[in-house]
């Protein structure tokens, strides 16, 4: 009876799995902050030196909020679009609030959603940045401010202006 379970003629239970799934028409494939993030930045007027850089702030953001319960409530599109936000202010290559309505229409947003959205993006970086500094200083107690500073995130920011 193994004989037939293994055999040729008898395909093994993943294979039947995918039939099942496509017979039954199950998508299974969820849609992430990431799936957004490339046509969001195609149609903002950024610097083409600074695409890579803003890509990399932003998808750090998407991780961070990934960690945090407050952004379940965000659609994916919401969470990327307050990501790329938050990482081109993080750069200060923004003019202001034009940045905001810009990414609020390229995504069909609220603004004032977008907004808050971003905020909250930012008080999570600025959380973690503090957590991550105080325990650097707990294991760490003889290095300065400054030297805790220098590695303190992620994307090798050394500077944010919120």
């Amino acid at each position: 009876m193994a004989f037939l379970l293994f055999s040729p003629l008898h395909p093994p239970l993943q294979e039947w799995e995918l039939v099942v799934l496509g017979k039954l028409k199950w998508n299974l494939a969820a849609v992430t902050p990431h799936d957004f993030i490339e046509h969001i930045l195609r149609k903002l007027p950024l610097p083409k030196d600074k695409l890579l850089l803003i890509r990399k702030h932003a998808q750090t953001f998407i991780a961070l909020c990934a960690t945090d319960f407050n952004f379940a409530m965000y659609p994916p599109s919401m969470i990327a679009t307050g990501s790329v936000g938050a990482a081109i202010c993080g750069l200060q290559l923004d003019d202001g609030d034009s940045l905001t309505d810009l990414l609020a229409k390229i995504t069909n947003t609220d603004v004032d959603c977008l907004k808050a959205c971003q905020e909250q993006i930012e008080a999570v970086l600025v959380n973690s940045l503090r957590q991550v500094r105080q325990q650097q200083q707990q294991s760490n107690p003889s290095k300065t401010v400054d030297e805790l500073d220098q590695a303190s995130t992620p994307t090798d920011v050394r500077d944010i202006n919120l």
